[in-house]
């Protein structure tokens, strides 16, 4: 007969108290020398009783740390006062530790070699789960995109692939539609820079949540699709979401169309004419301002690339065009916002080489050929 599972799958926020004395929680502590990781197969009789007979350390400092063993949060160590533990000095909150148990044991379960909280001495960092030459990190909280990528670049120096996974408390919607992304969220993004995705998890519902088919649009706002994948069904290396369809792609136009219209009608009462981008574009290249035709503004693969919103850098392409000039002067002269330094403008570039043969054609084809082309130019650059 299996003990019972003792870890309580109730999310709480930790006391006010523990969070200004900022304790430090963690799963994995010293045991004469040895680490020991709290597993989800350990009875609240064991760990009461590894709690009477053994003493531990934190496995970074070598501070002392106390088994918890409560009744409303999975069981865990916890520093006994205030200490300058350098990794993951930052104190967790309870999705935090149930998160990292969770995905723990989907490694245990499926006979793959993981190492909890493990501490990088080099680089003195602590992912949440080690497996293989990957480092998992779980985020619950915010932090600042700067401190996920130099986390990141820390794990590379140790030859480790660092993957992002954002812990999330509640589960949207599926399908596609407009969703939040925030600046450290757009910073744990995977798989290629083109077709990106932000990979999710609840714990609670042992739940997998995708971010996919990313269309930039401004400021936090995005259009992507939110797909659903049970903790069961997860594979290692994680799952990566597939292509939209010709029809999902179409609805993203309708989103897109949407939100292009929000931001005219908003560029309608600037007051600065004369600097402010759509009315100087829309001067130069002789569009009615309130008939912008539906060329511009498209959803396009790569277009979260650009730092402004999608009606502007393709209006900034279609000038380049009709003035003679070729697309890679804007990024020559830095005529366009790009994401942050340190970018391969190759990239940026091919975005805007795809956006100036959708224009092209755009020319001698009516709106639904330019709308295949366009879906065409995406599948192209998903398979690439």
């Amino acid at each position: 007969m299996k003990p019972a599972v003792f870890f309580v799958l109730r999310a709480m926020d930790l006391p006010s108290k523990l969070k200004k004395r900022r304790v430090i929680h963690i799963l994995t502590a010293l045991d004469q020398g040895r680490l020991f990781t709290l597993q989800a197969y350990h009875t609240r009789q064991q760990l009461v009783q590894l709690r009477k007979d053994r003493s531990f350390q934190c496995p970074a400092c070598k501070s002392p740390v106390l088994l918890k063993v409560g009744t409303t949060k999975i069981p865990h160590f916890a520093h006994l006062q205030q200490f300058s533990c350098t990794p993951g000095g930052e104190p967790e909150t309870a999705l935090h530790l149930l998160g990292k148990s969770s995905l723990a044991s989907f490694f245990n379960d499926n006979t793959i070699p993981v190492h909890v909280e493990q501490y990088l001495s080099p680089i003195k960092q602590r992912p949440d789960l080690l497996v293989k030459k990957t480092a998992i990190e779980i985020q619950c909280s915010p932090l600042p995109a700067e401190q996920v990528v130099k986390r990141s670049q820390g794990y590379t120096k140790m030859g480790l692939h660092a993957i992002w996974i954002r812990g999330i408390e509640t589960v949207p919607d599926k399908g596609l539609g407009i969703v939040q992304i925030r600046p450290f969220e757009k910073a744990m993004f995977r798989s290629a820079p083109l077709y990106p995705h932000l990979l999710q998890f609840n714990p609670k519902q042992s739940l997998f949540v995708y971010y996919s088919n990313l269309f930039y649009i401004h400021a936090n706002r995005w259009i992507g699709k939110v797909s659903l994948l049970p903790l069961a069904e997860q594979v290692f290396p994680f799952a990566v979401p597939k292509i939209i369809t010709m029809e999902e792609y179409r609805q993203a136009i309708s989103l897109m169309r949407i939100e292009k219209n929000k931001y005219i009608r908003s560029q309608l009462l600037a007051k600065n004419r004369m600097r402010n981008p759509f009315w100087r574009l829309s001067y130069e290249l002789r569009l009615d301002k309130e008939a912008i035709p539906p060329i511009f503004g498209l959803p396009f693969a790569g277009g979260h690339l650009f730092l402004e919103h999608p009606l502007i850098w393709q209006l900034k392409t279609a000038l380049m065009i009709e003035s003679g000039k070729p697309v890679e002067t804007l990024l020559a002269d830095q005529l366009v916002k790009t994401a942050p330094c340190g970018i391969d403008m190759a990239l940026p570039l091919q975005v805007l080489s795809a956006y100036e043969t959708l224009y092209r054609n755009s020319r001698s084809a009516c709106f639904s050929e330019v709308v295949d082309i366009s879906y065409h130019l995406l599948a192209k650059a998903w398979e690439n």
